[in-house]
């Protein structure tokens, strides 16, 4: 939510980002963050470099915030001021501007189990519903119509978005966020093969799901428990949207998975690793540690450490990119020899 209060001084928001700002720019006010093509009076915009601007080459916004090495047309450089990070300046300006809304109370709607434990200044939002022996700590909020079923357990300060499904065996710890419509603890995809009436039976999924502190996990994405022991998401890990983590899979510290990855059951993704929006691994394959797997690869072996994989099959990125250049001139060739050949026939 926008904090349309009085506004900051310029001389308030350098502070915010560690910089002393020149005398003639220390008073203005600014009330908001605005994008740099729409920016004016009043407003300030981050630059993450020249690009950013807009197509005539000069911004509006009563004060831009851009990179030391950033290039600006005079009129432009005056009124900024110099940063190190522009990303992480954007963030400390937006979180100042626009502050997350702290919920408080139990709605009136919410189903809480008597035996149920919430610690305190946790909020409950309406129709939610949190089961018997589950435990919530400090600060956690939960959002309408979110499942918190029987045992779970969630850490300090957890943010559990709205219809979010967070299933027996499950274990979160502080600082989590989930955002909505997720499911954390869902049954394993796991059957034997098919009997002799061709059906195939259920094997039973008895594990759970432990998520490490500060993990992030997208809109709608699954989390499926383990057969036996734990699936695991280490902590600070980053998960996008519409994203499948299948049954005994462990994602390690800080790593990365982009909207609608999938891991089959069993994969291991190393610490600092990044997956790619659609990017596929194969049950029982290592991504290893601060490997990339481009978008769309499909990993159906291990990915080695530190190293980038493209491709289906997912192979060396750079042997993909040669391939793939080498598939562009066959096909240019074989397209210009067939048309030759058909003008011949024509002739």
């Amino acid at each position: 939510m926008l904090n349309e209060s009085q506004g900051s001084t310029v001389a308030a928001l350098a502070g915010l980002l560690d910089l002393t700002p020149p005398s003639s720019l220390a008073q203005r006010v600014i009330h908001t963050l605005s994008d740099p093509r729409t920016a004016g009076a009043g407003q300030v915009a981050v630059l993450f470099d020249g690009r950013g601007l807009p197509r005539e080459g000069t911004c509006e916004a009563e004060l831009i915030v851009c990179s030391v090495a950033c290039t600006l047309p005079p009129d432009l450089s005056a009124r900024s001021l110099r940063v190190e990070d522009p990303g992480l300046a954007f963030v400390r300006l937006a979180r100042h501007f626009y502050p997350e809304e702290s919920p408080q109370g139990v709605h009136g709607s919410a189903v809480i189990d008597s035996s149920a434990q919430l610690g305190q200044h946790c909020s409950v939002g309406a129709l939610a519903v949190i089961e018997a022996g589950a435990q919530l700590g400090e600060y956690t909020h939960i959002a309408a119509q979110a499942l918190i079923g029987s045992g779970v357990r969630l850490g300090r300060g957890c943010r559990i978005g709205p219809g979010v499904r967070i299933l027996p065996g499950s274990e979160l710890g502080d600082a989590v966020w989930v955002e909505s419509g997720s499911v954390i603890g869902g049954r394993g995809f796991g059957y034997l093969p098919p009997d002799r009436a061709g059906v195939r039976a259920a094997i039973p999924q008895v594990g759970g799901v432990r998520i490490g502190d500060g993990a992030h996990i997208g809109a709608l994405t699954c989390i499926d428990r383990s057969t036996l022991g734990h699936t695991t998401i280490g902590a600070h890990a980053r998960i996008d949207n519409l994203v499948q983590v299948a049954h005994n899979c462990e994602v390690g510290t800080g790593a990365v998975l982009v909207s609608q990855v999938g891991l089959a059951g069993s994969v291991r993704v190393g610490d600092g690793a990044v997956l790619a929006g659609q990017a596929g691994v194969a049950d029982h394959r290592t991504i290893g540690k601060g490997a990339v797997l481009s978008a769309r690869a499909a990993a159906f072996r291990d990915v080695p450490e530190g190293q980038v994989y493209g491709g289906v099959p997912a192979r060396p990125h750079k042997q993909w990119l040669r391939q793939q250049a080498e598939l562009a001139r066959s096909s240019r060739t074989q397209s210009t020899y067939l048309s030759r050949n058909e003008d011949n026939h024509e002739h």
